[in-house]
């Protein structure tokens, strides 16, 4: 990309707003209405500097976010000025930091910001976190991917102005004050709390409603005009609801969703990526595919949302003093992902089950899945993995708080209600840590299981000693018998099936290819290199492949599947149903035909939908 060495110098209509302001506060410009090349010009005016130097730091790290970033290296023509418009030294130190000298002079900051979504190099920013500039047409805006702080002026409050083309709407949490069509002003009390609430700014296609005595928005940019807001907001209240019974009522007054729906083909979508989410205390930004399948879509909203919005409880208001008081210069971690994100993934599943969103079949399947993913990644302790999940061997092991740390939130619940007589779950303990502390109050990284001990039994000690702490295989077939489920690490048994199946996508050919297949190994006598073009009457395309193919290789019912597929130059048709035949199964689960009364209690408390 071709840099833009544009110098607008001051933002004319900004000027005269900020100037207004406490000598205190960051004053911040962004003008979105002259880009080039994908960039955009920041202008910032930090507060009064005490010091002969000073250093203007960009985030490595952000919170919701566990590696490496480094913001900073999309920062070009950096440059500090002092009140008679004099240029300032200024060293550039790696990625993120910039060495200001005479900064008791120090009046303002100048530079171009490129966007983090064309970027293609391996040190890839996911969609979510990350900031696109599409001119007259989108921007989606992570503050920390445009502006920083002094080091050691973190926690000033910040206000920042924002010229905008009049036709986009800026979607957010945060408060805003709109001077003109063009021309919006956020504030917030600190870096940190800036840093909590992007903006996407879009023509506008946003739906609310109410429910648990919060307002929820659904706010959508979708690239070809597919989806819309209302279909994602229809999607969203039946779980919304769910929320507030599984709350009570909603720990907070608001909650926006931002969500840009791109096409398969968009070049915004990296392969390196994938699709997904990034939570924060009042809203979560979602990068998703555009699909036209408005049923594909409900489940697919659904399933991201559940988990994200999740993250109201914790860490917006369970959290420890490292997310608190977060360091985006050199970030400590805390050492309670299996909360943060463990727990809050099971909480998300078992959320739609008591809500009557799903049933108690497809909670199995997921833990299952979870089951089977947990054993891609070695047995080690997760207090010491969450704290030191930035470096290796540990950094690799991120997506194990989705598997692994869910279950420990599963097998936990199990525990709390069995030691307590149903007394307490897993929920109330956190609800009671929730009013504890807050939002505003961080506690002690060290206190937390023994308080949450001290809330339930002291035998749960040992829990956390063994599985969370320690480095133990977490006791599914203990635990789970206790349910009434079995659970075998492997068992003999017959299954209905189309016999083995494998596909792989042909990117340039977009078409979907038998792999891992032998003719005498399946009904239909498929083999490799077939291309799947039909299941049902229906073509295969990515949108609904996994609608399609998914039933082949787990068939739900003893239906005939009709298939038709290419085979070198020859369209061939081919119908067959599941049959019964004898498998070997990995992390057999399933439900014991008969319950004791200590199983079925235990069981219902903790599974039956909530009225």
């Amino acid at each position: 990309m071709k840099p833009a060495y544009l110098l607008l110098g001051l933002l004319p209509c900004a000027t005269a707003t900020l100037a207004q302001n406490s000598p205190a506060t960051y004053r911040v410009a962004v003008d979105l209405q002259q880009v080039q090349n994908d960039r955009v010009r920041v202008v910032v005016r930090p507060p009064a500097v005490r010091e002969n130097q000073a250093t203007y730091v960009l985030p490595s790290v952000v919170p919701g976010s566990y590696s490496k970033k480094d913001y900073g290296r999309f920062i070009t023509d950096f440059q500090a000025f002092d009140s008679q418009g004099k240029k300032l030294k200024t060293i550039r130190q790696g990625d993120n930091l910039f060495l200001i000298e005479k900064a008791r002079q120090l009046d303002r900051l100048e530079y171009l910001v490129d966007d983090t979504w064309d970027s293609k190099d391996k040190n890839f920013v996911f969609q979510p976190g990350g900031t696109n500039i599409d001119a007259g047409r989108n921007f989606v805006l992570n503050h920390y991917g445009l502006y920083g702080y002094l080091e050691g002026y973190k926690m000033q409050p910040y206000e920042v102005t924002i010229n905008k083309p009049a036709e986009l709407y800026g979607a957010t949490s945060l408060g805003k004050q709109s001077p003109t069509a063009t021309q919006d002003v956020f504030r917030a009390g600190s870096y940190v709390q800036l840093a909590d609430a992007p903006v996407m700014y879009s023509r506008p296609d946003t739906t609310s409603f109410t429910t648990g005595g919060a307002r929820i928005s659904v706010s959508v940019f979708s690239e070809n005009g597919v989806v819309k807001s209302a279909q994602v907001s229809e999607a969203m209240r039946p779980m919304a609801e769910a929320l507030a019974k599984f709350f009570g009522r909603m720990p907070v007054p608001r909650y926006h969703f931002i969500m840009y729906f791109p096409a398969f083909s968009s070049p915004v979508v990296n392969p390196a990526g994938g699709f997904g989410a990034m939570e924060h205390s009042y809203s979560s930004v979602y990068f998703l595919p555009e699909i036209a399948d408005a049923v594909r879509i409900r489940s697919l909203v659904r399933e991201v949302a559940s988990h994200e919005f999740l993250h109201i409880l914790t860490p917006l208001n369970i959290h420890s003093r490292e997310i608190g008081e977060f360091d985006f210069r050199t970030p400590k971690m805390s050492q309670h992902l299996w909360l943060y994100e463990g727990v809050t993934e099971y909480f998300a599943q078992l959320v739609q089950l008591q809500g009557g969103l799903t049933q108690e079949d497809d909670f199995r399947k997921e833990i299952k899945h979870k089951i089977e993913d947990m054993q891609k990644y070695r047995t080690v302790s997760f207090t010491e993995m969450s704290r030191n999940i930035l470096v290796d061997p540990y950094k690799d092991m991120y997506e194990n708080v989705y598997k692994k740390g869910a279950l420990i939130g599963f097998l936990l619940d199990i525990r709390i209600q069995e030691l307590t007589q149903g007394r307490l779950s897993l929920r109330d303990v956190l609800l009671q840590l929730g009013q504890k502390y807050g939002p505003e109050r961080p506690f002690e990284d060290e206190q937390l299981i023994p308080e949450i001990v001290q809330l339930t039994h002291p035998q749960l000690q040992q829990f956390f000693t063994d599985y969370v702490q320690g480095s133990q295989p977490l006791p599914l077939t203990e635990y789970l018998a206790k349910i009434g489920w079995r659970y075998a690490p492997k068992a003999n048994v017959v299954v209905k099936a189309f016999g083995e199946l494998g596909f792989r996508y042909d990117q340039d050919k977009q078409s979907f290819i038998l792999a891992q297949t032998r003719a005498e190994n399946n009904v239909f006598s498929l083999q490799n290199d077939d291309v799947i073009l039909q299941v049902n009457s229906t073509p295969v395309t990515m949108e609904n492949a996994e609608l399609l193919l998914r039933p082949l290789i787990e068939p739900a019912t003893d239906t005939p599947v009709r298939i038709v597929y290419r085979r070198g130059s020859t369209q061939q048709q081919v119908e067959a149903s599941p049959r019964d035949m004898e498998a070997e199964v990995k992390h057999l689960l399933e439900p014991l035909p008969t319950l004791t009364e200590a199983q079925r209690a235990l069981h219902d408390q903790l599974l039956r939908p909530r009225a």
